[in-house]
This record gives structure tokens, C-alpha cells and sequence, in this order.
């Protein structure tokens, strides 16, 4: 156990000299904005660390170290981890390495848990997952504390195998561009209240005068759960958003007969919330996307998608990626709509940037006559022919 600040700020100078430090949390994330961190779990030089923020440590020191890119932050899973240092400690991720993703360039499946991916790279087993267990309750008991520093025990065992793995294949400049892509930058992890329309659910059907009040209702509550620490639903939901951009009242009477604004909010709040109606009734339209794709268009995508997606998920197995890596059954779709409309300036598909590119390139030459596909009744079931 690390007792004090004092102590983690030494330790974590230890961890910057060596160059990396494996690192995991225990959080509670049901009833605050982001996640309430209630456990620190830390590898350096192969030695199992805990602090204790909720007995007075403070995990800035921490917080450095994520936003040090001299120093490699190894961790399984990272996403809700980093959410807390960058919104509770200001930390700004720039070298971080996920075992999970790290292991989608291997011939492994991109979503293993912690427990089945230690076991498939080092065959050592860990205990049973204790993630049902209250963080926040103290005394924390043996079992606890055991599983805690597990979570962190293998963290470099399996980062070096896999960058070994990945070296062998030729695919570490792939998981660099791809672990920054997913990790570089507070931005990933912090969302600013102006962008916040972007992530509510069911707003298709809104016309630009909606979502131009929808932007603007979605900033308040993102700026008052931040407040108040709570998470954007208990402010009001998405269903209540879309409801308000749809109607645009323009009093407390209007506004509280949409479902979903209870009378808990009042006074300042629901001022606040008026005044974000009249801004966004105010401002420009949003237009969210470009137009429609034409009928022709459509149907091209819908017939193609289907093939598009084996061919994609073959060539992963053949090149011993993680399909789910290279992209979604969305993207494979985007795809196909941008070389059906003629390949538009204005947009480059997401599976032809970067090291996705190889992959994207075979799905054009696929939409576009240039590759065949039979398939047969023995490994690898699916042949591909280049007309």
C-alpha cells in the first residue's frame, strides 16, 4: 500500500525514470458525471502497487505520469480509467498502450477480458473478477486488495509478448497509429457541452431548425451534470432533449408540460434551459449530414454490404486481425454509398485512412468488379478471384 502523496510522488518519479508503468482503477461510475475513483492499482519495475484516494492520496502524481509521452501508461481496457484523470485530474493521455487492442493485431479477438487474455498470452490464471464489488465501502478486504493488484500484475508480461507478436507481423506502426487515434489527447475523454447534441440518441428525425435547439439544450445539461456531478440522464434524458427541440417552448408552462421535466427542476435551471431554447431558436440551422443517396445508390450499398462484409472479415482472418478493429458494419457501408455516388471530394471513407487503408482498397475493387468470390467447401471456405 501506498500511504501518502508523498510516496506515490516518489514512486511515480520511479515509474517516469523506468520509462513505463502499468497502471488500473476501481471506480464507481452509476451516479457521478465521471467516474469516482476509489482505487489505484500501479506496476513499476514489476513490483504491485495500491493507493488509496479515499484515505487521503492524492492520484495527481498519477495524472503526470498518463500525460507524460516520455512515459508508456500499459493498461487493459483504458477507456473508463481515462475519462477520470482527464475530467477529475486534468491529465491529457499521450502514450498510452492497451493490451486489448494490442492483441486484435495478434490473431486475437480485440475484446478479450482481462482474465481470458492473461491467460492466452502467459497462461497464468488470475482469480475470479471481483467487479461487482462496492470500491467505495472501506475496510477493503484481502480478496479485494488481491484481485486489485492482479488487475495490473501482468500488465508487462503480456505488453511484451504482444509487441513481439506485433513486430513479427509487421503491424507495430499499425497499433501506434491506432492506439493514438483512440488515446492521444484529454479530447478523446472530455466532452465539450457544444458537441454534446452529437452523442443523443434518435435525432435522425430532427430538422436542422430542431437541431440547432437541440445543440443548445444538450450544452446546458452537459455543463449542469458537470456541476453537478451527475450523469447527463438524471438531468433529463434524450427522449426529453428531443421532445423540447421538437415543441421549442418558450415558457415555464410549455416546458414543464413536456414529459420528462419534473418539477425538480425550477428556479435558475429551468431559466437556464429557457434561455437555451431561445438561443438555438435563435441560431443557425444545423445540418448534420449531406443529402440523401440517390434510390440507385441505396440499393448498390444494401446489395453489396453483405459481400463487402465477408469479404472483410475473411482477409482479417487471413491476415490474423481482429475484424472488429478494422472497422464496423457502418463503415463497411460508408464505403460502399462513397464509391456507388462516384467517389465525392467532400468525403474519404474511414476504411481508407491510415493503416485500414490495404482493407478498403479490396472492398473498392470489390464494389467495383475488380474481385470475384467463391465459396468452397474447406479452409478458408471463401476464395477470392481478381478479375
Amino acid at each position: 500500500m501506498v500511504d501518502t502523496t508523498a510516496e506515490l510522488v516518489e514512486l511515480c518519479e520511479q515509474a517516469r525514470a523506468a520509462g513505463r508503468v502499468g497502471l488500473d482503477t476501481e471506480f464507481l461510475w452509476e451516479r457521478t458525471y465521471s467516474p469516482q475513483l476509489c482505487l489505484a492499482q500501479l506496476n513499476v519495475e514489476d513490483r504491485v502497487y495500491l493507493a488509496d484516494p479515499l484515505d487521503g492520496v492524492d492520484l495527481d502524481p498519477i495524472a503526470q505520469l498518463v500525460s507524460d509521452p516520455d512515459v508508456q501508461v500499459v493498461m487493459h481496457a483504458p477507456h473508463a480509467d481515462l475519462v477520470a484523470f482527464a475530467q477529475r485530474y486534468g491529465a491529457d493521455p499521450h502514450n498510452t498502450f492497451d493490451t486489448q487492442l494490442a492483441a486484435g493485431f495478434t490473431g486475437l479477438s480485440a475484446g478479450l477480458a482481462y482474465e481470458k487474455l492473461v491467460h492466452e498470452v502467459t497462461r497464468q490464471r488470475v482469480q475470479p473478477s471481483e467487479s461487482f464489488t462496492d470500491w467505495s465501502r472501506r475496510p477493503l478486504g484481502e480478496r479485494q486488495l488481491r484481485y486489485a493488484g492482479e488487475d495490473v500484475e501482468h500488465l508487462f508480461a503480456m505488453s511484451d509478448t504482444l509487441t513481439e507478436r506485433m513486430r513479427e507481423r509487421g503491424r507495430e506502426e499499425w497499433a501506434r497509429e491506432e492506439l493514438a487515434r483512440r488515446f492521444d489527447g484529454a479530447d478523446r475523454f472530455v466532452t465539450q457541452p457544444e458537441e454534446a447534441w452529437r452523442k443523443v440518441g434518435r435525432r435522425g428525425k430532427l430538422g436542422p431548425a430542431e437541431l440547432a435547439v437541440l445543440r443548445e439544450v444538450a450544452a446546458w445539461r452537459e455543463r449542469l451534470a458537470r456541476t453537478r456531478d451527475l450523469p447527463v440522464g438524471w438531468i433529463a434524458k434524450d427522449p426529453t432533449l428531443i421532445e423540447i427541440a421538437r415543441r421549442k417552448p418558450r415558457s415555464a408552462k410549455e416546458i414543464s408540460s413536456v414529459r420528462g421535466v419534473d418539477g425538480s427542476m425550477k428556479g435558475r435551471e429551468l431559466t437556464e434551459l429557457l434561455e437555451a431554447v431561445e438561443r438555438g431558436r435563435e441560431g443557425e440551422p444545423v445540418v448534420e449530414e449531406g443529402p440523401a443517396p440517390l434510390r440507385g445508390v441505396r440499393r448498390r450499398t444494401a446489395i453489396a454490404k453483405g459481400l463487402a462484409t465477408a469479404l472483410l472479415r475473411a482477409r482479417c482472418e487471413a491476415e490474423e486481425i481482429a475484424s472488429e478493429l478494422v472497422g464496423t458494419s457502418s463503415d463497411v457501408e460508408d464505403l460502399i454509398t462513397w464509391v456507388s455516388a462516384g467517389r465525392p471530394e467532400t468525403t474519404e471513407p474511414f476504411l481508407l485512412r491510415g493503416w485500414r487503408e490495404p482493407f478498403g482498397l479490396e472492398l473498392v475493387d470489390l464494389v467495383e468488379g475488380r474481385v470475384q468470390l467463391q465459396l468452397v467447401d474447406s479452409d478458408p471456405y471463401l476464395v477470392i478471384h481478381r478479375a
